[in-house]
């Protein structure tokens, strides 16, 4: 995401728009944000040095690559405290951890969006055993509780996230209810997510039970694309609810997003249409043995 602190907050002590304090204050949280882009820089040189180490040592590279998709992640017995036990999108914590151990210790590599594209454009080998992991809506949980693990291993993930629901500042958690990451938090955690769009405000259905990405006029979708692309200095998309046609390919295009992905099962391989990419949702009810076959490349996905 860009950052347009200090040259907005010169040109403002200038014409004496702001104090000393507050610019005192501005400037201290440039200062932690500069640490937290250090630090994202540094976790990806290394990345970049494992991948490369991961390529000598593997003597099969990948030809078909899962992406994961997860929503809201909550401790066991917030689900049940709270009823989310019905609600399909709500992953345990222990379950999420159970599957990231599981890719950790069987020596699996999580690929970011842009090496997935360099991938499937045939710029760069990917060890066999790689996944992606996709996270969408951009709820709180996904930092507080998928964070500290991926982070422990080292592991690359990506947040699509919804633009309206981008809170200025982040209330406490509470997992009674469902909350976003703040764009003003979101470079803390920069060193394990990416955040691309979801759309800004169509993730929704309109009065005839059409989904608002296919039913808005183009000059709508179009205005909501290119703003959720300037919030989050997006390149990829996730379509709300998988539902796209070709207006919808188009339109994106136009917006400037490179590629694009679905909620249909498969895998990603280097003949995979860009803006049709499938995904395997992971959910309460995904039983560990099709989880192992799903990263593992041998879930059955069908003609």
């Amino acid at each position: 995401m860009r950052r347009f602190v200090i040259p907005f907050l010169i040109a403002s002590i200038l014409i004496g728009c702001i104090t000393p304090m507050a610019y005192g204050e501005e400037v201290k949280l440039s200062i932690e944000e500069e640490k937290y882009r250090l630090l994202k820089e540094e976790n990806l040189r290394l990345r970049k040095e494992i991948l490369r180490l991961r390529n000598e040592l593997s003597e099969n590279k990948a030809e078909k690559i899962p992406v994961l998709t997860y929503h809201h992640i909550l401790k066991q017995e917030d689900i049940e405290r709270y009823n989310w036990t019905n609600n399909t999108s709500v992953l345990s914590l222990e379950a999420f951890e159970k599957q990231m151990d599981y890719l950790y210790e069987n020596g699996f590599y999580t690929a970011s969006l842009d090496e997935l594209q360099a991938f499937i454009d045939g710029k760069i080998s990917l060890p066999e055993k790689t996944v992606v992991i996709t996270f969408d809506d951009g709820y709180l949980s996904n930092a507080l509780y998928a964070y500290p693990i991926m982070k422990k291993y080292n592991f690359r993930g990506t947040i699509f996230m919804l633009g309206y629901r981008v809170d200025d500042v982040q209330a406490p958690f509470d997992p009674s209810t469902t909350q976003s990451i703040s764009i003003h938090e979101a470079y803390r955690y920069e060193d394990v997510f990416d955040y691309e769009s979801h759309t800004y405000a169509l993730h929704d259905i309109d009065e005839n039970g059409e989904k608002l990405l296919m039913s808005s006029d183009k000059e709508v979708i179009l205005e909501d694309l290119r703003k959720s692309k300037e919030l989050l200095d997006a390149k990829y998309f996730a379509y709300p609810y998988g539902a796209y046609d070709e207006n919808t390919i188009e339109y994106l295009k136009e917006a400037g997003y490179e590629m694009a992905f679905t909620i249909k099962k498969g895998y990603v391989s280097k003949d995979s249409n860009k803006y049709q990419l499938p995904r395997f949702s992971i959910l309460p009810r995904t039983p560990f043995s099709r989880f192992k076959r799903i990263v593992n490349g041998i879930e059955y996905v069908g003609e």
